[in-house]
């Protein structure tokens, strides 16, 4: 996936307007627009600034990895990878769910625990 395609998905994502995230970025609507449809790229420092305001990697952002964050140094499964790349797919009230339904499994695991 390119960089135009995974801009759109990460602004629409976080529900925000061209508008919107060209206001974050002091930037006008058009060019939001043109980074969108692949007529123009983003400086360095646009870039950087859209990787620190999604909260994912510049690699993520250019296409070279579909992980949001570069893993270095641990070693993960095919299910945590799969896993990940489900929950990359999800809005944000959506993540939050799952967030929420894997605290209440830890909850719950641990009253098992304590009862063994």
């Amino acid at each position: 996936m390119n960089f135009n395609t995974r801009l759109k998905q990460l602004r629409q994502k976080h529900h925000l307007t061209q508008g919107d995230l060209a206001d974050i970025l002091a930037l006008k609507p058009t060019a939001i627009s043109n980074y969108e449809s692949g007529r123009n790229e983003p400086s360095f420092e646009k870039l950087i600034a859209l990787s620190r305001y999604f909260n994912v990697s510049c690699d993520y952002l250019l296409g070279i990895t579909d992980a949001y964050f570069p893993v270095s140094g641990e070693v993960i499964d095919k299910d945590m990878v799969e896993f990940f790349n489900l929950y990359q797919q999800l809005d944000v009230e959506s993540s939050r769910q799952v967030r929420d339904y894997a605290d209440y499994l830890l909850y719950r695991l641990e009253k098992q625990n304590e009862k063994n």
